[in-house]
């Protein structure tokens, strides 16, 4: 239960803010930079200049970059950045009529169109309110078909009048409409969470779902390419299905996502990534026949172009820099390019100390990398390989973190030079359908493990605790600790693990359960041993860690702090950071910190101090309307590291005063029948004026002016401290007046 404890104080109230100045704040830039495009295509002008079209995500600070190239002379024609949105998901399509491309950024949904020739892109307005674009196709008869998340609908957009058409959620349940085809008077649509195909008729505006093979796995329809007859649907696999008879003709086990167009000079070829293979797809057969051709890339976009007048060559396009490879395939001969694409700096997600101190970000959606910050060294070092980080810890004296969306778990020496695959070696997978690390803790009670906190897949509820040890390459996994709950945060104390959990499962699934729980698990036995729900009514309780009194803190749906009494299994007492602040899915990036008796966070997107014993909340930087603040970490000095405004590291230079003020309450020479008065003093060897809080008999905090001595009445009790202006507190002290 929930118990309310008064913290105030007449100048402060507990929660109530107050803002330093920011000359302790360092801007150290952007750690990751990457060009990430997952919008691609192959196309040609009116007179057959071959070009690569790249939609390059930018980030909360940067908008996304549409850029063309001439696949002949590898020069950019056009290089802009878009005027809304910064991301797209894989939103561009192409007119199979004149080529014209139409692409939607994702996070703030706008629509794009740029016709080959043009020396500008036309902005066709926003998305349906609500709705952020997933996918896009362009149809024979040049309509322009879109679907979302999270309403999982259709829409169509006329591209003569631009009038947009709402025709529905394709299949009820699902969030997601990752995939089109237009064929005509049907439209095709594939899904996610639960990877289900549906067929839109466009006289009677009706969805009718198409079963699947048996054998079908996976929880999303990436691509959907209908060639001739055959529907090439990809998943797990690569499964076809003939069109005119609704039967399933084929499965391609090892296939990338997507085919390309049938050849010009070859009727019956299709060609796709096969076991890393460019492969031909007899069209009439099914026989598959290899070209040797084996790029380092699964294709985003396929198509053919003529690159140097010999006829046409196979190309495709990759999403890591904007790769494009193409090859003759009569002659043999081979082309790889890489666009001149200006980038932006990756959003960060993660930041860890390591055990020798230095900082570590991962990045959203990262190839190139993680960035590694050396407070002794000059600038970051880019860690290549990793892709996207959620979740650090430390293995004795190894840095160990996990990696989305596979659910991998990586060791790595930090004394050693990073070799990716060698240091750290080849990760662990933790499958059971786990694919997000969220907290990592080396046992105490278990040596030689480590505790993980996961979110599952897609789709799912029931995260998981996992104990691996990196030493044997073994591991175990929990899932539903807390039934369909997932665990995001853990901290140890007396043997045993303390977790808080986020109601939401996987993307894509509503949440079953209302209110987010304290949870003890028993790492030797592996049990749940209790739950409770710290603060009624949140949706995650994250960010904890322990106090010198063995009180456990938190933080509840991203903007409150609380105090949770272990043996009495209660809430002491809550303190809103920012009771308006929106509230984080997981709330994993919410982070509490004690260091030298002080109370450091970061949630409601501010860095602040919270004295322990006012309830009062300094605010060090952001808040407001400031940047967004996430994350908190400390280097081997002390300093605080935290993600401000997305993409940027950021350090909080922190006091060299470590010392507390000494306080004391001293008698006045006046007397006031048989009450105490005192006047209150203290000292500290930096603060010439540290500040001094008093309370009578449990009352509220009050601070302490000077201008007057406290009275203390018969059977009062008087409880007071100090504080300096580095936030270093003496221990409360007490005075009773019994006669």
């Amino acid at each position: 239960m929930v118990v309310g404890l008064s913290a105030g104080s007449t100048a402060a109230a507990p929660g109530a803010v107050s803002t330093t100045d920011e000359s302790s704040i360092t801007n150290l830039g952007e750690p990751v930079r990457k060009a990430q495009t997952l919008s691609s295509a192959i196309g040609e002008t009116p007179d057959g200049t071959p070009l690569g079209y790249y939609v390059v995500s930018g980030n909360p600070n940067t908008n996304a970059e549409f850029t063309v190239m001439n696949l002949r002379t590898n020069e950019n024609v056009l290089q802009t950045r878009v005027p809304y949105g910064n991301s797209s998901q894989r939103t561009l399509g192409k007119s199979p009529v004149d080529g014209t491309i139409y692409f939607a950024t994702s996070d703030v949904s706008h629509l794009y169109r740029y016709q080959p020739g043009d020396t500008e892109i036309e902005h066709l307005g926003p998305a349906p309110e609500g709705q952020r674009v997933w996918s896009v196709a362009v149809g024979p008869d040049e309509t322009v078909w879109f679907g979302t998340y999270p309403g999982g609908r259709l829409y169509s957009l006329d591209p003569d009048s631009g009038d947009i058409t709402d025709h529905g959620q394709a299949l009820e349940g699902e969030q997601y409409i990752g995939s089109i085809f237009p064929d005509g008077d049907t439209v095709y649509v594939g899904t996610q969470p639960n990877a289900r195909l549906a067929e839109y008729d466009r006289n009677s505006g009706d969805f009718t779902e198409i079963a699947l093979p048996e054998d079908h796995s996976g929880d999303k329809i990436t691509a959907l390419d209908l060639r001739d007859d055959l529907l090439f649907v990809s998943t797990t696999d690569m499964h076809v299905m003939d069109v005119t008879t609704g039967e399933w003709v084929d499965r391609l086990s090892g296939a990338n996502a997507r085919v390309s167009p049938i050849s010009p000079t070859d009727p019956d070829a299709v060609y796709l990534r096969l076991n890393g293979e460019v492969t031909r797809y007899d069209l009439s057969t099914g026989e598959l026949t290899g070209t040797g051709k084996s790029p380092n890339a699964t294709p985003e976009s396929w198509g053919w172009v003529d690159l140097d007048g010999t006829g046409p060559w196979l190309a495709l396009t990759y999403w890591r820099q904007g790769r494009t490879y193409a090859w003759n395939l009569e002659t043999g001969e081979g082309s790889y390019q890489v666009p001149d694409l200006m980038g932006a700096g990756a959003p960060l997600i993660s930041l860890g100390a390591g055990p020798l101190g230095n900082i570590y970000a991962g990045a959203f959606l990262s190839p190139p990398g993680m960035g590694k910050y050396d407070p002794d060294g000059e600038g970051f070092e880019l860690l290549n390989g990793t892709s996207q980080v959620e979740g650090f810890g430390t293995f004795g004296d190894d840095l160990v973190f996990g990696r989305y969306p596979q659910g991998y778990l990586y060791r790595y020496d930090p004394s050693q030079p990073w070799d990716y695959r060698t240091n750290p070696p080849s990760p662990l997978r933790i499958g059971d359908d786990q694919n997000r690390t969220k907290a990592f803790v080396e046992l105490d009670a278990v040596p030689g493990t480590v505790a993980i906190a996961s979110v599952p897949t897609t789709g799912q509820h029931g995260g998981a605790i996992t104990h691996w040890q990196p030493d044997e390459g073994t591991h175990q996994v929990y899932r539903d600790v807390v039934e369909n709950q997932s665990p995001v945060s853990l901290v140890q104390h007396d043997g045993l693990l303390f977790g808080g959990t986020s109601i939401e499962g996987g993307y894509g699934v509503d949440p079953v359960t209302d209110e987010a729980v304290l949870f003890a698990w028993d790492p030797v036995s592996t049990e749940t041993l209790w739950s409770e729900v710290p603060v009624p009514g949140a949706s995650t309780v994250s960010g904890l860690a322990m106090d010198d009194d063995g009180h456990l803190w938190g933080i509840a749906d991203s903007r409150t702090v609380f105090e949770f009494d272990l043996e009495a299994k209660e809430t002491i007492r809550t303190i809103d950071i920012d009771p308006d602040a929106g509230i984080d899915r997981y709330g994993d990036d919410n982070r509490l910190l004690f260091d030298e008796g002080r109370l450091f966070g970061s949630a409601a997107s501010q860095l602040f101090v919270l004295d322990q014993i006012t309830g009062e909340v300094t605010t060090l930087y952001g808040g407001d309307d400031g940047p967004r603040v996430q994350e908190l970490a400390r280097d081997r000095y002390g300093d605080l590291y935290i993600i401000g405004s997305s993409t940027r590291l950021l350090r909080y230079t922190m006091p060299d005063d470590t010392t507390a003020p000494e306080v004391s309450a001293e008698p006045a020479s006046s007397k006031s029948r048989g009450a105490a008065v005192l006047w209150l003093r203290a000292d500290d060897d930096t603060d010439d004026d540290p500040a001094i809080h008093y309370r009578v008999d449990g009352g509220d905090w009050t601070e302490y002016d000077g201008s007057r001595p406290v009275v203390v009445k018969r059977g009062e009790t008087l409880e007071y401290r100090a504080i300096d202006d580095a936030w270093n507190s003496s221990q409360v002290q007490t005075y009773s007046q019994s006669s």
